[in-house]
């Protein structure tokens, strides 16, 4: 997967990279993708969608360097009108990949630092797999609290029934009830 005459090559849907040529090139030596996800979960309840990227892998001693820079989008849940909207993204970093493998030999190399959680690594079939620190990115990217902009209509408001025109707050609706059913004493009161 080698890039012909500096052109890049395409990741479709993939984000694993086999860097076994590259691993034999001279140190310094580079590979270029363009990188393209229809989806990726980024959590448990969050997909990222239309990843478009660079993929910029540079041959190191004893590994490879990988920057990626990418945009996308997701959809999240506005915290003030609680309604979802679609979150731009842009994320960019460098990963550094440890050889677990000899390329040439099929040899494992020595466990120095690879047994470190921390570490990234290029697996037995000299591969690489971006998706982890590109999920983490994507998450670190995005809003703590997630906000739809300035034409945010606010949380759905409510109007009272019995003809005052109070306003009441839609996430407050219950507690309102709980309030109308003590005044009107269907309930014990509490002091």
């Amino acid at each position: 997967m080698a890039a012909d005459g500096g052109q890049p090559r395409e990741l479709k849907n993939e984000t694993a990279v086999n860097v076994a040529g590259l691993l034999k090139d001279q140190v310094g030596a580079t590979r270029t993708y363009r990188l393209s996800l229809a989806r990726m979960a980024a959590d448990d309840e969050m997909v990222a969608r239309d990843i478009h990227g660079n993929l910029r892998l540079t041959r190191l001693r004893d590994g490879v360097m990988v920057h990626l820079k990418a945009d996308g989008v997701s959809t999240l849940t506005c915290a003030r009108c609680l309604r979802q909207y679609e979150q731009p993204f842009s994320v960019e970093f460098d990963e550094e990949y440890r050889q677990t493998v000899d390329v040439r030999t099929g040899i494992g190399l020595a466990s120095e630092g690879l047994d470190d959680e921390a570490t990234s690594h290029i697996d037995e079939n000299h591969e690489l797999d971006v998706a982890e620190p590109l999920r983490q990115e994507i998450l670190i990217s995005l809003p703590m609290r997630p906000d739809c902009g300035e034409e945010c209509p606010g949380p759905d408001v409510l109007r009272n029934d019995d003809g005052d025109d109070e306003v009441i707050d839609d996430r407050l609706a219950a507690l309102a009830s709980l309030l109308a059913d003590e005044a009107g004493g269907g309930g014990t009161k509490r002091s």
